[in-house]
């Protein structure tokens, strides 16, 4: 077969079904208990490769192992309340070019999630939701020959439908509103991961709006270059990073909340809220585009008592650059990090910021601060201080329901420091500009309703 793994051999139901999903093949496995009354089960066999929609009644799997691009232009639309399932080691590509058209509502979300029985389903069982753009990404100026797009890293260069990038920052991938992505996201190799959900190159005509991504073992959202917004995102529960940036992303994002809380004693990787790089490579980390991306209100939440490895509510590595206000920073066995000179060349030139924002319970001092690192250690307290709006060991007033792994309440207490003293977004027609307060969740609790947390 085309891609990576070799499937046993398939029934089709033709190219429209009975239930009038179009150009969707149909294997017959019993139903689930858990399948809309009068719906089908729906497996999805082969690339989606024209216009087709998903319908609500009927539960949708994607087959083991299988990696289902929508590729050729087509569109994916699926509709409000709509269940997507994968097997084991499964995946969700929509190609450059194509598009998803995912809008939810608050009262019937779109869920993808593990095809395992509900309340069995574990992290990282298949491999989530990726969407490949054609905006500008940093894929290593210093390559020979130049190029202006990459392959996702768990794909090899025989796969062209798995490259991103281009030169379009305004490219339209869809619409990603009211969805929940829950226990995907592994290491297809070492350093090769999927996770929740993959943004790369994905360009500012591209909505993502009210998503969580929740239980994965790898990172809840991760973004490779581009130049798309984000906002409403609730990262929760999972087992590498909560947000994760890369690869020359400069676009802006607000109201997010980052909950690491439910981690074994150890695990292979550090659980960090933020990790936000520029290239990997290090004679590209000054590499442009620069990833700095313009980022408020969001709460951090990290757990204190986990004791594998080094875990920071943020790393800031390898030249990357942005701004961060009205943060919440809660509860990390460390605090946020800066490393590596091409990155304190950011802070110094002001490039890189952290303002108006929370520190509280992070580390073993009051100074939130980690300690000095082995080599080439940068002073966190020396660009995280009281002269940009930062508030050290002040108490932000979150319940004690922000720790609740399965009915979190992220929303401040009555007269909670955190209402208050946060900067004013800026009046660009994405940002909401009322929101002054610092933490992603002001007095309108807008995860309520269409979010779930779920445990296996």
């Amino acid at each position: 077969m085309k891609h990576f793994f070799v499937l046993s051999t398939l029934l089709f139901a033709g190219a429209c079904g009975d239930d009038g999903s179009a150009n969707v093949p149909v294997d017959a496995p019993p139903v689930p208990v858990d399948t809309p009354q009068g719906g089908s089960v729906i497996r999805l066999n082969e690339d989606i490769t024209t216009n087709t929609t998903l319908l609500a009644k009927n539960t949708y799997v994607i087959p083991r192992l299988k990696q289902l691009f929508v590729t050729s232009g087509a569109t994916l639309t699926i509709e409000p309340g709509t269940v997507i399932q994968g097997e084991q080691g499964s995946l969700l590509v929509i190609t450059r070019g194509s598009k998803i058209m995912a809008e939810g509502t608050a009262q019937a979300p779109i869920v993808f999630t593990s095809a395992q029985a509900t309340g069995q389903r574990t992290a990282g069982f298949w491999g989530g939701l990726l969407v490949l753009g054609a905006a500008t990404v940093n894929v290593n100026k210093l390559s020979n020959p130049p190029s202006n797009e990459a392959t996702f890293e768990a794909f090899t260069s025989a796969i062209p439908e798995g490259k991103f990038g281009g030169t379009n920052d305004a490219d339209n991938s869809g619409i990603i509103k009211y969805v929940r992505v829950e226990f995907a996201g592994f290491n297809f190799v070492a350093d090769r991961e999927f996770n929740n959900l993959t943004l790369c190159g994905v360009g500012s005509g591209t909505v993502v709006d009210y998503v969580q991504v929740h239980g994965g073992t790898d990172d809840g959202l991760e973004i490779f270059g581009g130049t798309v917004n984000v906002k409403h995102i609730v990262s929760s529960q999972n087992q590498d990073d909560g947000i994760d940036t890369d690869n020359g992303w400069v676009g802006k994002a607000q109201f997010m909340i980052v909950q690491n809380i439910a981690h074994p004693a150890t695990l292979p990787e550090a659980t960090n809220g933020y990790e936000s790089d520029n290239h990997s490579t290090a004679a590209s980390y000054n590499a442009t585009p620069r990833t700095a991306p313009t980022v408020y209100n969001v709460t951090l939440i990290g757990d204190h008592g986990y004791n594998g490895v080094a875990s920071f509510a943020a790393v800031f590595r390898r030249g990357t650059a942005g701004k961060y206000a009205n943060h919440i920073w809660y509860g990390f066995p460390k605090g946020p990090e800066f490393r590596d000179p091409e990155t304190k060349a950011q802070l110094d030139a002001g490039n890189l910021e952290i303002k108006n924002s929370i520190f509280f319970g992070n580390d073993a001092s009051s100074s939130n601060m980690p300690g000095p690192q082995a080599n080439g250690d940068i002073d966190e307290t020396a660009y995280i201080t009281a002269a940009r709006g930062n508030q050290m060991a002040v108490d932000p007033g979150l319940p004690a329901a922000a720790l609740s792994r399965t009915a979190p309440s992220f929303k401040p207490m009555a007269g909670a420091a955190s209402l208050t003293g946060g900067a004013t977004p800026p009046a660009d027609g994405f940002f909401d500009t009322t929101a002054t307060f610092i933490g992603a969740i002001g007095t309108d609790d807008w995860t309520a309703g269409w979010t779930a947390y779920p445990q296996n």
